[in-house]
């Protein structure tokens, strides 16, 4: 196990190097520029295909597997299959900047539907009376895995906004996914949660806190649709693991994706898959501040602003990791959580308005004052003038 986990550390390492000695090659097709406008937060070009370095990292120790007899040549080229078409998905759109977010929520769909398929990864029960009895039914557990799976995989890529947040939040649901499949005695799960969590460590080598290279739509799907399907894995083989566990792991990506849906599509009548500036990481990062806003402190800011992130994001794994077999507990610590994030949202989105107002009526009172001030002052030399010409 520890010798997959540094195989794919290392090679993600060194792809994630190789892809920036070559940038003068790509970058020209591979780079990210912030336009004008634009919700995007980093200053300068930076080359978005760090997916690559993700997928590799995880290819190679999944090769490495069956060499050490921890899986079969089957089991590992069926993995291969399943992710393949989310990671392809969210790479064409690195590579060529055209390709629209329902074609890659479609190949979202597609791993979910291969995993279904080829492994098993069904959603059978989520601890909702009257649900589960719908779940029996195949078609529509096979529907309800798609929405999941895919949902998870835009979600992640939804949050991909400041350096690390992506492949933070990932790692965290990983890490915490691994801790329970070793406790259910589930290897194949906890291996691929070790591998899964060496590629990322890799990737992020360059990726936080400098921000050189980026996860990318490729790896944001990638690291989406895997965690989902390990996540379903995991609560379709174990009946004790409650369906809210994993739903808990990744509750702030996937809160932020039906948050905005409904903050765009009903409260400013626009389309629900427009981008803008009002996603939660791009308000925390406006709120750091540094003294310069040069490309240096902008970096800072960003680095700064998803540490914030990543530890909101993490706050909903303690009580998953706690708790992960009593879904009472889970689903009101998920409701605990949304109303968290709510009211935090809510302060970011006044933030500085109740100030301004207050430096407003502030400044209003002191105009006031000294307008009085020089009418009482006037009238006083009246006075005096007046009295000066009495006899």
């Amino acid at each position: 196990m520890l010798r997959l986990f540094l195989l794919s550390f290392l090679v993600s390492l060194g792809v994630g190097y190789l892809t920036l000695r070559s940038e003068h090659l790509h970058g020209h097709f591979t780079g990210d520029v912030a336009s004008k406008g634009s919700h995007k937060v980093h200053a300068r070009a930076v080359s978005r295909i760090g997916g690559i370095c993700i997928f590799l990292g995880w290819l190679s120790a999944l090769a490495a597997s069956t060499y050490y007899h921890k899986l079969t040549g089957a089991e590992a080229l069926t993995w291969f299959v399943c992710l393949l078409p989310a990671f392809a998905g969210g790479l064409s759109e690195d590579l060529t900047k055209q390709v629209p977010p329902a074609t890659r929520l479609v190949a979202a769909f597609l791993s979910a539907g291969l995993a279904y398929t080829l492994l098993g990864a069904s959603v059978s029960r989520v601890d909702i009376i009257g649900v589960d009895s719908l779940l029996s039914v195949p078609v529509i557990a096979f529907l309800f895995t798609l929405f999941a799976v895919g949902g998870v995989a835009h979600s992640i890529n939804i949050i991909d906004g400041l350096n690390g947040l992506a492949s933070g939040v990932s790692l965290i649901a990983l890490l915490a996914l691994g801790y329970v499949a070793f406790q259910v005695s589930d290897t194949e799960i906890v291996l691929m949660c070790g591998v899964g969590v060496g590629a990322i460590l890799g990737f992020r080598m360059w990726n936080y806190p400098s921000g050189r290279l980026f996860c990318g739509d490729g790896g944001a799907y990638f690291l989406g649709a895997y965690v989902a399907i390990l996540s379903v894995l995991l609560i379709h083989r174990h009946p004790q693991v409650s369906p809210w566990f994993p739903l808990l792991l990744v509750l702030y990506p996937v809160w932020e994706t039906l948050f905005s849906a409904y903050r765009r599509r009903v409260l400013r009548g626009r389309p629900a898959s427009m981008a803008d500036k009002l996603h939660m990481h791009t308000l925390f990062y406006k709120r750091v501040k540094h003294p310069m806003e040069d490309g240096k402190a902008r970096s800072r800011r960003n680095s700064d602003a998803s540490v914030f992130m990543v530890l909101f994001a993490g706050g909903s794994a303690i009580p998953g990791v706690l708790w992960w077999t009593e879904s009472a507990y889970l689903t009101a610590s998920a409701l605990a959580y949304v109303v968290l994030y709510l009211a935090i949202y809510r302060r970011l989105v006044r933030f500085g308005k109740t100030a301004r107002q207050r430096s407003g009526k502030s400044a209003a009172g002191y105009v006031a004052r000294r307008v009085a001030a020089l009418h009482r002052a006037a009238a006083s030399r009246r006075t005096a003038r007046e009295t000066n010409k009495a006899p």
